[in-house]
């Protein structure tokens, strides 16, 4: 069995992306795979018969693909899962305020209203996983400690299952829901030990 030790303190710049305190290692993943996420995205989506963005919509497009699909790797790195999890620090402003709060930061998260309006996706649908993503990082806080992750992923298959089966975001954007609830319910809203480095 592998062990690492467990520490909730960090210093240095304010980080709301990586977490105070990222590592190299922890940076370059977590900017890595935004990278190659968005450049996935963005492939895929100019390879359609019909692309979703065109114009200033692939600016729109990639900046979504980087936040959303990239955030779902961040979220779950140890040093945001420190930041996350612990107590404002003094010199720390209102992004650290935000991020500091679960349910605050999930409710600024109107990204699926704003993508479906302007990529031409399902508006209603939109709304819908909108307070169905409330909903589900309200269930996940509410759950014991000891629950939170279990439930998480439960209700991100869900996600997952819902987006495909019974309410799509739109044509193109089949990747948006699940990566969504990918950073915000398993990764933000989940308390975890921050593993530092051996």
């Amino acid at each position: 069995m592998q062990t690492a030790p467990i520490n909730w303190t960090y210093s240095g710049g304010i980080d709301p992306l990586c977490g105070t305190g990222a590592t190299v290692a922890e940076r370059v993943l977590a900017y890595g795979m935004a990278t190659i996420f968005t450049g996935i995205i963005l492939v895929a989506d100019q390879a359609r018969n019909v692309p979703v963005a065109e114009g200033w919509k692939i600016a729109l497009l990639a900046f979504f693909a980087f936040d959303i699909a990239g955030g779902a790797v961040a979220n779950m790195l140890n040093s945001c899962k420190r930041f996350y999890h612990t107590h404002l620090q003094q010199g720390e402003g209102l992004s650290a305020r935000l991020a500091k709060n679960p349910m605050l930061f999930t409710a600024i998260h109107v990204h699926p209203i704003i993508i479906a309006y302007f990529l031409n996706g399902h508006l209603l649908n939109a709304t819908i996983w909108y307070a169905l993503l409330l909903v589900s990082v309200t269930t996940v806080l509410l759950m014991p400690l000891y629950l939170r992750r279990a439930s998480a992923t439960g209700l991100t298959v869900l996600a997952l299952l819902g987006d495909q089966l019974l309410l799509p975001l739109g044509d193109g954007l089949e990747w948006f829901i699940p990566c969504l609830f990918m950073k915000m319910v398993l990764g933000h809203a989940v308390q975890e030990e921050p593993y530092r480095a051996g």
